[in-house]
């Protein structure tokens, strides 16, 4: 009888914790929205189908056909994600109020917060949709995929798309209008909007790569973008009152991307390899 009991008590928090948990804590602005009141499960299921196509189900489905030629759809998706990016890069200055809200380092308590405004609803909803664009973002690789182009595929580049819809799902959940965050979501529209202009031109074909010389540039502003939120999460480990679960959590991610792009540019960029990669230019590492 006890051991019964015990066994639908610790079924009980299970299930409290697979599901009911993630609505009676986090941001009570954000926990009706779909894919945030359901806890993290969904957007798990998702990088773990994105991963699995990367790793296994992609590249056996291509090994025996031909590279598919994806120059139109590619041109309309990445031209599409310059207009988004562009869009959000606006938004992101009106979260962070042109700049003030990066010297606002208290994070409110939610009973301090406006829950039914419509100012409230409008930000929480810009949000949400800026952290569904992290999952449009993941065609990159199936791009990559369907056209044999698995040099490209690299460590740097899938944990970045795994990582960002992860720890943008936590933000939605946990709190919704963190400046630091607001932050990232400025500088990486801002790159965003420069690299898919990069890849939107390249996919015009090779009529226009002479033009493309600035493909190096890109990296070293994306070098600068972790620079800067390095910088300023200095600045909230020192001043800030943010709880330091969610501080570590985030202020890791630029010191490792910091980490991940420097290291590609050293290997790409650096006197002793530029020989190979020039050589290289026109062959795997081109975009059709």
């Amino acid at each position: 009888m006890a051991a019964n009991l015990q066994s639908e008590n610790c079924n009980r928090g299970i299930r409290y914790y697979v599901s009911q948990y993630w609505q009676d804590n986090g941001d009570p602005r954000s926990n009706g929205l779909p894919l945030i009141r359901e806890g993290p499960w969904p957007t798990l299921f998702v990088i773990g189908l994105y991963l699995f196509f990367v790793t296994r189900m992609g590249p056996s489905m291509m090994r025996k056909r031909e590279p598919y030629q994806l120059r139109w759809p590619m041109l309309i998706y990445n031209t599409s994600m310059v207009i988004i990016n562009g869009y959000f890069l606006i938004q992101s200055l009106y979260w962070l109020d042109f700049g003030r809200e990066l010297f606002n380092f208290r994070m409110p308590p939610w009973n301090e917060l406006k829950l039914h405004t419509n100012e409230a609803k409008e930000f929480i909803w810009s949000c949400y949709l800026y952290w569904l664009t992290k999952f449009i973002d993941l065609l990159d690789t199936v791009f990559f995929v369907l056209r044999k182009k698995y040099n490209q595929i690299s460590l740097l580049h899938v944990y970045h798309h795994s990582v960002v819809p992860i720890l943008g799902w936590l933000y939605i959940w946990y709190h919704v209008g963190i400046p630091a965050i607001s932050l990232f979501s400025l500088l990486n529209s801002a790159v965003h909007v420069i690299m898919y202009s990069y890849y939107a031109l390249a996919a015009l074909g090779p009529n226009i790569q002479p033009y493309l010389w600035w493909k190096r540039y890109l990296t070293i502003i994306q070098i600068i973008q972790f620079i800067l939120l390095i910088t300023y999460g200095v600045a909230v480990f020192i001043i800030s009152d943010y709880p330091s679960g969610p501080f570590w959590i985030a202020a890791s991610q630029p010191v490792i991307f910091f980490c991940f792009f420097s290291h590609f540019y050293l290997k790409s960029y650096s006197s002793s390899s530029n020989n190979h990669n020039n050589n290289n230019n026109n062959g795997s590492k081109k975009l059709d």
